[in-house]
C-alpha cells in the first residue's frame, strides 16, 4: 500500500514540475517582449499553454514509466444523458451569470453594442449594428445555447488540458486525498498554472482593483467552482469527453457577455463567467456536486 501511494505521489509530483516548467518556459519570451493584453503573440500563446497538459502527461508517463490507461473513450451509450448536460449546462450558466450581473447592474447593460463596435474599430473597420431589444438580446441568448456546443474547434482545444487536469492529474489526486479533496486541489492548481496568462490580460482586463493579483486570485476560484463540474462530468462517465465539450462551451461563450456591456464593467465581478456574479451559478453547482459527493462517501 505504501509503495503504491509513494508511486501516486511521485506521478504527480513528476506531472506538475514539468507543466509548470513548461509554463514558465512559454511565459518568459511574454515578459521578455512586453506583449501587450489582446496582442497576437498573447492570443498564440494562450491556445499553446492549452495544450501544455497533454505535453506534461505525455513526458510524465514516459518519466514515471505509466501504463496506465487514459479516460479517453467516450463512453456515450451508458451516459447520453450526461453528454446533454455538459453541452448545455455550461450555456445556461454563463447566461443566468451575466442576467444577474445586469440586474444588479443595470447601467451596465448596452444594447447598442458599443464595446464590440469600439473593438472593431481598433482593428481598422467601422460597422454599425443596430441596438437590440429585449426580446432580440433573448433570443440571441438561446441561439446562442443552442449553437455553443456545435463549434467543435472549442472542444478539441480544450481536450489538451482535460487530459492533462481531468484525465491524469484528477485520478491520481482523488486517490491521494479523497474525492472531494482531489477535485478542489485539481481546481487550485488548474487555477495557479493560468497566473501568467491573467498578467497579460486573458480572462481579467481593464483597469481592476489590485490588477493583476486579484486576478489571479479570481482565476483559482474561477477554475476551481468550474473545474468542480468538469471533474463531476469526468469521475461520472470515466471519460474526459464531456468535460472537453463543457469547457469548450465555455471558451465558445466567455466573452459574449462583454458584447452587451458597457466598457468601463468591472472584470472581478463580470458579467464574463470569470467575475464572481458572473460564475455564480458555476459556484451554486460546484459546492452543490461537492455535497452530493461527501453524502455518497458516507453511506
Amino acid at each position: 500500500m505504501n509503495k503504491v501511494r509513494s508511486d501516486v505521489s511521485r506521478r504527480i509530483l513528476i506531472f506538475l514540475s514539468v507543466e509548470f516548467f513548461l509554463v514558465s518556459l512559454l511565459s518568459i519570451p511574454l515578459f521578455l517582449l512586453k506583449a501587450e493584453s489582446g496582442s497576437t503573440l498573447v492570443m498564440a500563446a494562450s491556445v499553446i499553454f492549452m495544450w501544455v497538459p497533454a505535453l506534461a502527461t505525455f513526458l510524465t508517463r514516459k518519466i514515471a514509466n505509466d501504463k496506465s490507461e487514459l479516460p479517453l473513450k467516450p463512453q456515450i451509450k451508458k451516459n447520453w444523458e450526461m453528454y446533454v448536460i455538459s453541452a448545455y449546462i455550461p450555456s445556461i450558466a454563463i447566461v443566468l451569470g451575466a442576467s444577474v450581473y445586469f440586474v444588479i447592474f443595470p447601467k451596465h447593460l448596452d444594447l447598442s453594442f458599443a464595446f464590440l463596435q469600439d473593438l472593431i474599430a481598433t482593428y481598422g473597420q467601422q460597422i454599425q449594428l443596430p441596438t437590440l431589444s429585449i426580446s432580440a438580446l433573448l433570443l440571441i441568448a438561446a441561439g446562442l445555447v443552442i449553437l455553443a456546443p456545435l463549434v467543435f474547434v472549442n472542444h478539441i482545444l480544450a481536450f489538451g488540458e482535460e487530459v492533462g487536469w481531468r484525465g491524469y492529474l484528477l485520478p491520481l489526486l482523488c486517490k491521494k486525498f479523497g474525492v472531494v479533496k482531489g477535485i478542489i486541489i485539481d481546481g487550485v492548481l488548474w487555477g495557479v498554472v493560468h497566473a501568467p496568462l491573467v498578467s497579460f490580460g486573458v480572462n481579467y482586463t481593464g483597469d481592476y482593483f489590485g490588477a493583476p493579483w486579484t486576478g489571479m486570485l479570481m482565476m483559482i476560484v474561477f477554475a476551481t467552482s468550474v473545474g468542480a463540474f468538469l471533474s463531476y462530468l469526468t469521475i461520472k462517465t470515466k471519460s474526459i469527453i464531456p468535460a472537453c465539450i463543457s469547457h469548450g462551451v465555455i471558451n465558445a461563450l466567455r466573452e459574449a457577455p462583454l458584447f452587451i456591456c458597457v466598457s468601463n464593467y468591472n472584470a472581478l465581478l463580470g458579467p464574463k463567467p470569470s467575475g464572481v456574479i458572473g460564475m455564480s451559478c458555476f459556484l451554486v453547482m460546484g459546492i452543490i456536486l461537492m455535497f452530493r459527493i461527501i453524502s455518497r462517501e458516507e453511506r
